[in-house]
């Protein structure tokens, strides 16, 4: 058997999963309805599902500890967000912040000629919200790949 091409879930360990639940609420987003309240919150989202479960259980369900010695504070992970136009970068990244998040890096001309920034969630998952020009959005908002 081959390995999917595809992710199902994205968790995202978080210090306290009912404030956390409350920003991506201020976002607009709806829980699904089998979310546990204060245990654990899923999204459905067009692409796959993202769940918000303690940081600590999410350690323990994968093995392995919160803390690696190693571990750098940048864990080279990030999720996306694109967006139709550099204005709605902006816009997005603006209620970020306005709802309580923190912007890593602001919107900006990519050297791949497309428009993004970085924001960090209140536990400092970070996201790209991005406008890539070669890449139009589908009916989903999704990313069509290889069009030009």
């Amino acid at each position: 058997m081959a390995i999917p091409q595809r992710y199902s879930l994205v968790t995202l360990g978080v210090a306290d999963v009912i404030a956390a639940t409350a920003f991506y609420r201020s976002l607009g987003w709806e829980p699904a309805p089998s979310s546990v309240e204060g245990e654990i919150t899923f999204f459905a989202t067009p692409g796959g599902v993202i769940a918000l479960w303690s940081t600590a259980e999410l350690a323990k369900d994968a093995g392995t500890s919160t803390m690696h010695a190693n571990a750098p504070a940048f864990r080279a992970v990030t999720l996306a967000i694109n967006v139709a136009t550099r204005d709605e970068v902006d816009d997005a990244v603006g209620e970020w912040m306005a709802l309580g998040g923190s912007v890593s890096k602001v919107p900006t001309e990519t050297e791949w000629g497309g428009y993004s920034g970085y924001v960090a969630d209140p536990d400092g998952n970070l996201w790209e919200i991005a406008h890539n020009p070669f890449w139009p959005l589908d009916e989903r908002g999704l990313p069509v790949l290889g069009s030009e």
